[in-house]
């Protein structure tokens, strides 16, 4: 089974866009507004201690707090811009690369992203450059080596 080139680069985008795909609402109909680092607080996780920055921003003259990035510690007083839907003001997102990217699709797209990896590796015909096990015995006879016992 051989997998053209132009099929792997589409699989692979396509892989690769799932976590923008849980924030596509957000993207086309999202209102922006001004969040701002109110403070910063820890969670203790069983063994595992997280530090949040909390941020607040208003949405229809309402006051909501948005959890920024597990830590990432931002000064507070820091200023973002705030992406969230009209209709759900507590749905909102870091206007941002990482605040678009980073949800809970990230890790589902990074697992499929290695096991496309690994299947298309497995299936991908062998380089003339490599050699085969076949191959190196017969190069390790030509030299006249000999196998200890």
């Amino acid at each position: 089974m051989k997998i053209s080139g132009y099929k792997f680069l589409f699989i692979t985008f396509l892989i690769v866009l799932i976590p923008i795909y849980g924030n596509w609402r957000l993207i086309f109909y999202g209102k922006k507004t001004e969040g701002v680092v109110v403070r910063i607080i820890e969670e203790n996780a069983s063994m595992l201690l997280s530090f949040y920055s909390i941020i607040s921003y208003e949405a229809d003259q309402k006051q909501y707090v948005l959890k920024g990035p597990e830590n990432v510690e931002y000064t507070i007083g820091r200023k973002f811009k705030i992406l969230y839907l009209p209709e759900k003001p507590k749905n909102a997102i870091i206007y941002s690369i990482k605040g678009i990217y980073f949800n809970r699709f990230t890790p589902i797209s990074v697992a499929l992203f290695i096991l496309w990896i690994a299947f298309y590796l497995s299936f991908s015909p062998k380089s003339t450059h490599r050699k085969s096990g076949k191959q190196n015995n017969n190069w390790n006879k030509t030299l006249g080596r000999k196998k200890l016992l």
